[in-house]
């Protein structure tokens, strides 16, 4: 990412601030919609969900064990489009006109370095031949 696109993703998260439990409720509604078959994943109770959703996006920074964690959970490497193309859609919806095309551009860039972090963790926390 170059030095404006993690400003544009800095500085449209920031202005996410109070719609940030918007976001995370919009991002499910979202996803379920887009692959229905994802929302048997979640078992935790979908309030607490959002919470910690909210939180992850926060901590972006632990990608790599995440990814990790979500093979335990489920998550195929194919899930990580729908879940990229919900979480776009959730913030462009909050942000409104806010959500330039510059803007959307570096937040899908920032998904797809999480996403491929996350991908490589996954990778590391399989078994050999899965």
């Amino acid at each position: 990412m170059t030095p404006e696109q993690i400003t544009l993703v800095q500085s449209s998260f920031e202005r996410l601030g109070p719609d940030l439990p918007t976001v995370t409720a919009r991002f499910y509604q979202e996803l379920f919609q887009r692959d229905p078959a994802l929302r048997p994943l979640f078992t935790t109770d979908m309030a607490e969900q959002r919470v910690k959703f909210a939180q992850k996006l926060t901590e972006i920074v632990h990608t790599r064990a995440l990814g990790a964690r979500h093979v335990g959970y489920g998550v195929r490497a194919t899930d990580y489009q729908t879940v990229g193309d919900s979480l776009i859609a959730a913030i462009a919806a909050v942000l409104g006109e806010e959500f330039d095309a510059a803007t959307r551009e570096a937040w899908v860039l920032a998904f797809n370095i999480v996403a491929e972090t996350m991908l490589e963790g996954a990778a590391a926390a399989r078994p050999i031949g899965s």
